[in-house]
């Protein structure tokens, strides 16, 4: 018999030791949390990517903060989704390794998973741009944001009063732990990306690394560059196929 669909994930993951994930903003969706580039994605709404351009940012923070007042709440106070649960439970069952995150919501952290990289950082902290005093994200710098369109007040350090940006890799800094994620991927016997379109670099050249004997699986919505080198493609909404695994 010839395994097709889940049927097919299923036995790759029963057979594999050593699973590897991808995630990306996809796999987030359903906690209420828009992706980027989607159809109904935060760049369609108005929001350039200039929002988070460190250059822009330090020019002028309030343009960041004017366009983000609504979206970060909303990130902040999201909960994870059957997809990050999923995760979890490969994770404590043995089989999940590591979860390469392009997420900056911090779910897969809510959702207990405990060997992560956060390649883009998360919003867990703020940091001053001044000092570089960090700052765990707290009711009171929740609520300046959401109050930003009426008192018009931006975060800033207690010690120099500069001003507070997100611990999160905007366009012109460097990614976090992209050596480990590679060496992850290295010795993956199965690597699994899920919600993401594999376009946005350097995450988007990670599966090109994995090891001839490994297989590829994506989950996501629409095609990547990477479909016909998988093992097995699902377009699909994760939680779709979640429900179908009975897995979380």
């Amino acid at each position: 018999m010839i395994l097709q669909g889940v049927d097919l994930l299923m036995d790759l993951l029963m057979k594999s030791n050593y699973i590897v994930s991808i995630i990306g903003a996809g796999i987030s969706t359903n906690a209420g949390i828009p992706d980027f580039r989607g159809p109904k994605g935060i760049y369609t709404r108005g929001i350039s990517e200039k929002v988070f351009d460190i250059d822009y940012f330090k020019k002028d923070p309030t343009f960041f903060y004017e366009n983000t007042s609504e979206l970060l709440p909303i990130i902040l106070e999201a909960k994870p989704t059957k997809g990050h649960l999923f995760l979890k439970k490969l994770e404590d069952l043995g089989k999940l390794k590591m979860t390469i995150s392009q997420n900056v919501d911090g779910l897969h952290k809510k959702a207990g998973i405990k060997n992560y990289i956060d390649i883009h950082g998360n919003f867990d902290k703020f940091i001053c741009i001044n000092c570089l005093k960090e700052y765990d994200t707290n009711d009171s710098i929740i609520s300046l944001i959401k109050d930003y369109k009426n008192n018009k007040i931006i975060p800033k350090c207690e010690l120099c009063n500069g001003v507070l940006k997100p611990n999160v890799v905007f366009f012109g800094e460097p990614v976090k732990g992209l050596e480990l994620a590679l060496t992850e991927v290295q010795k993956s016997d199965l690597l699994i990306t899920i919600g993401t379109s594999l376009k946005v670099y350097p995450v988007a050249q990670l599966p090109s690394y994995i090891s001839d004997n490994a297989k590829l699986v994506i989950i996501n919505q629409t095609e990547t560059d990477y479909d016909h080198k998988a093992k097995l493609v699902l377009h699909d909404d994760i939680d779709n196929i979640v429900e179908k695994l009975k897995i979380y």
